[in-house]
């Protein structure tokens, strides 16, 4: 073997002891000079384990009507952080479990839950006049959730429209969009198309109020038929499995609550026992 140098080449010479019939052995050790490091098996690591409440998920406001959000706000304005986020956790995690693959059993067996934990709250955090408001706002949420739809083509879930009017619009009010949505659903969606778009969504409207000259029977029959829904919503007869369940302190609600959950089936013992959980955490350890 030869090596290219700048300076020509070079044969590499071995050392003179080698150059006899030597023959090399291999054994086991250490080299000095060389660094070893310390292994561990994987299998036998421990996961690094975050106390219970470590993480905190901050509850997502719901747009549902103006009407009904400044009641919430009203209501639950100058109460402790805790109980407005359990109150509104009661939205996200219980009638309006969005983003989640369970079933049509495990949704109601939540929604009956909700309920529960709303009248808790309105018991304990609530003043009379408060509770009966906070009640009959969760109850109507709570037969809004049951008009739940889902698109089989792309997914996406719906629920009914509830009627609403701006600050200091005339009790006459009617939305125009949802006026079109309802009459005229071919115009709505090529709005609904150019707002996505980034385009111009105001020729539809201008159209639509010239279509609505020749048809003034379409504002009071939207009237009427969102007050029949209303109406229903309001009637609707949401049978509760934990109506009974103990309110009378957080220890004897969550007890009562759990003996409840027991009979259900096991899918959704295990949703209502984390949901449950997630409930107590919100509210002060004093309470249990």
């Amino acid at each position: 073997m030869r090596i290219q140098t700048e300076r020509g080449q070079l044969v590499p010479t071995l050392p003179s002891g080698l150059e006899k019939n030597i023959i090399p052995t291999i054994s086991t050790g250490h080299l000095p000079l060389v660094r070893h490091h310390d292994t561990i098996e994987l299998s036998a690591a421990t996961a690094r384990e975050l106390p219970e409440g470590a993480i905190v998920h901050e509850t997502p406001r719901f747009f549902f009507n103006v009407e009904i959000n400044e009641t919430l706000d009203e209501i639950l304005s100058g109460k402790a952080g805790s109980v407005s986020k359990a109150a509104y956790q009661i939205l996200e995690s219980n009638f309006f479990a969005t983003n989640r693959d369970i079933q049509d059993e495990e949704r109601v067996a939540l929604r009956e839950a909700g309920l529960a934990k709303a009248r808790y709250l309105s018991e304990h955090y609530m003043a009379e006049d408060e509770a009966s408001k906070f009640m009959d706002t969760m109850k109507l949420l709570a037969a809004v959730s049951t008009t739940r739809k889902v698109d089989p083509t792309t997914g996406s879930v719906t629920y009914v429209e509830l009627q609403t009017r701006p600050k200091g619009a005339p009790d006459d009010y009617v939305n125009a969009s949802q006026l079109m949505k309802r009459f005229d659903p071919s115009a709505y969606a090529g709005m609904q198309e150019a707002i996505r778009n980034g385009e111009n969504s105001g020729s539809f409207l201008i159209q639509f109020a010239k279509k609505l000259r020749h048809h003034p029977e379409w504002v009071n029959q939207y009237r009427q038929e969102q007050k029949d829904i209303l109406t229903e919503l309001k009637n609707l007869d949401l049978p509760n499995r934990f109506a009974d369940a103990d309110t009378g302190s957080l220890s004897s609600f969550l007890e009562t609550m759990a003996l409840h959950i027991e009979g259900f089936s096991l899918a959704s013992q295990k949703e209502l026992q984390g949901n449950l959980n997630s409930f107590a955490l919100l509210l002060s350890p004093a309470d249990l």
